[in-house]
């Protein structure tokens, strides 16, 4: 597990080896910890733009003693075909978990850039923090209980724009193919009847609408139906 503080230690100790300014964003607990929603985290995730930044993040990691954790294919559905696959490195106690433009079957969409609330420099680092809401979607596509107790303690420490949250699992479906409102439909169902969270009942009517009407226009139209969760 590592705190904020040791996050932070290590982000400065990844900025100081990199000779170029490089981009990432924090999602997951590592971002939460940013917004004071979590103490310590498991890992560190952070999501990338391009491969030349991808590469030198691995470089640094390398540099500082890290190494690459080659048996991750049973952890995530549909690695071997995967475009771009994730890869964890472990280190100092830690693990990194880095991402090229998608995390799982999200894709970074331009709207998930733009509703960035924080961004924090550590030397030729640049950590930008994705939004809560977008914390909570990436999360509905995992099996794991973690991520349910992560939303649920950002539900009720945050004020969540529910539309924002719905609005962007459409579009997902739209760009990857998963048909992320049923994702939604089920995440957030177990939220409110297994975690007791205070998810808007209408919330949850209208994300089933959606969900049922996308599987329904797929399945007139012939289209394949992608369902890819996330079993770390």
């Amino acid at each position: 597990m590592i705190n904020l503080t040791d996050q932070n230690e290590l982000f400065k100790l990844i900025g100081a080896k990199l000779d170029k300014k490089i981009e990432c964003l924090a999602i997951g607990g590592s971002a939460m910890m940013f917004y004071g929603a979590k103490t310590e985290t498991k890992d560190v995730d952070l999501v990338f733009s391009d491969t030349q930044s991808f590469d030198l993040i691995k470089k640094s990691l390398y540099e500082l003693g890290f190494n690459e954790k080659k048996n991750i294919r049973p952890l995530f559905a549909h690695y071997d075909s995967a475009t771009n696959k994730p890869v964890m490195m472990e280190g100092m106690d830690t693990r990194f978990d880095l991402f090229l433009n998608e995390v799982i079957d999200l894709k970074i969409s331009s709207s998930i850039l733009d509703r960035v609330k924080e961004v924090h420099e550590f030397g030729n680092l640049i950590v930008k923090i994705v939004s809560v809401e977008d914390i909570i979607l990436l999360k509905c596509a995992t099996e794991r209980e973690k991520d349910r107790t992560d939303a649920a303690s950002l539900i009720e420490r945050f004020n969540v724009d529910w539309s924002t949250i719905i609005k962007e699992s459409i579009h997902q479906t739209e760009i990857s193919g998963d048909v992320f409102p049923v994702f939604l439909f089920d995440f957030l169902y177990e939220l409110k009847h297994d975690f007791k969270v205070d998810v808007p009942e209408k919330v949850i009517r209208e994300v089933r609408s959606i969900g049922e009407k996308i599987m329904v226009q797929k399945i007139k139209s012939g289209k394949h139906i992608k369902v890819t969760k996330f079993r770390k």
